[in-house]
């Protein structure tokens, strides 16, 4: 099948489409701001003190009183893009039929195998590459601004409790990525006289929001209910990176392994055609000073091999119990 004049390049309109896809099935690409990138590495500002005022005193004349210095020093954030491959082994009878829509196949496959990959990694540092951050949840937990399932008496309010921890660090909740059927979960909650407490309009449209802010489930398999219930916190400080250059491949006596190794499928044996796509995408996250919390002014974040805790996070999740 022809895909353009350089073989390697996936038709720019294929590739809008895979990354248009994907903000709608990965929370991390669809809560996050986005930016194009003509490199490999690019370092973004983040502030890391705070810069303040002095009173310099009452007499006008008094010219001891000097004007101190008010500092706005900054952290950089890096991002780098490293390689995010996707594979889809579709058999040669199908290819044959030329009625079969090959690349209508292959995209939603590309797209959840990809979105599946960046959430693991960014929310939970699941195959993260070295080059990245630590994870979202991991930093998170190193901040202690979790909230235990239960504890404060049911989920609707745990998440509650669970904002109101992260407002008080000086951070705002824009948006929310959950388990499978959180929403759900949250329309089965019964007050004592057995009436719903988040109720939805039954003959209308199912809202998708949470307290005003968007909810994004994360179905394409990335989530961990063991870790984390929800995870929500201010996603302007998520940055994801893309490189127009995606490339697109077949393989017509190629393999695919396993993490062990293991063939499981081999497209010579197997009468089928392996396509390969391959997304260059970087992903970061800024921890910058705010005036509240533990440690005001200070953003937590320390120079690599500093033996010290994250005192403060831009996110914050409500996790099961015995997690």
């Amino acid at each position: 099948m022809p895909l353009n004049s350089d073989p390697d390049l996936l038709p720019i309109e294929w590739s809008n489409e895979v990354i248009k896809e994907m903000t709608h099935t990965s929370a991390v690409m669809g809560l996050s701001q986005t930016r194009r990138m003509a490199t490999r590495q690019q370092r973004i500002p983040a502030t890391a003190v705070l810069a303040d005022a002095y009173w310099v005193g009452n007499s006008g004349n008094d010219f001891t009183n000097l004007k101190q210095e008010a500092l706005a020093q900054w952290q950089g954030v890096n991002l780098i893009v490293e390689e995010l491959a996707a594979l889809v082994a579709i058999p040669h009878a199908y290819m044959n039929d030329n009625a079969f829509p090959v690349w209508e196949e292959a995209r939603p496959q590309i797209v959840e195998a990809m979105g599946r990959r960046l959430d693991a990694a960014a929310l939970f540092g699941v195959g993260a590459p070295p080059t990245w951050q630590t994870a979202i949840l991991p930093s998170i937990v190193e901040a202690g601004q979790t909230v235990t399932e239960g504890e404060a008496g049911d989920i609707a309010a745990d998440v509650a409790l669970s904002a109101q921890v992260l407002k008080q660090r000086g951070f705002n909740t824009t948006g929310w990525a959950a388990e499978p059927g959180f929403q759900w979960r949250l329309t089965g909650l019964r007050d004592a006289d057995g009436s719903p407490i988040y109720q939805q309009d039954l003959a209308g449209p199912v809202r998708t929001g949470l307290y005003g802010r968007p909810i994004l489930e994360v179905a394409n398999g990335a989530w961990d209910d063991t870790e984390a219930l929800i995870i929500h916190g201010d996603w302007s400080k998520s940055i994801v990176g893309i490189r127009q250059d995606i490339t697109f491949t077949q393989h017509e006596s190629g393999v695919i392994g396993d993490s062990s190794g293991a063939i499981v499928f081999n497209a010579m044996q197997q009468d089928s055609t392996i396509w390969r796509a391959v997304f260059r995408v970087a992903w970061a996250r800024a921890n910058p000073a705010t005036r509240l919390g533990p440690n005001p002014g200070q953003t937590g974040e320390q120079p690599v091999g500093t033996p010290t805790s994250v005192t403060k996070f831009p996110w914050a999740a409500v996790v099961p119990s015995g997690s």
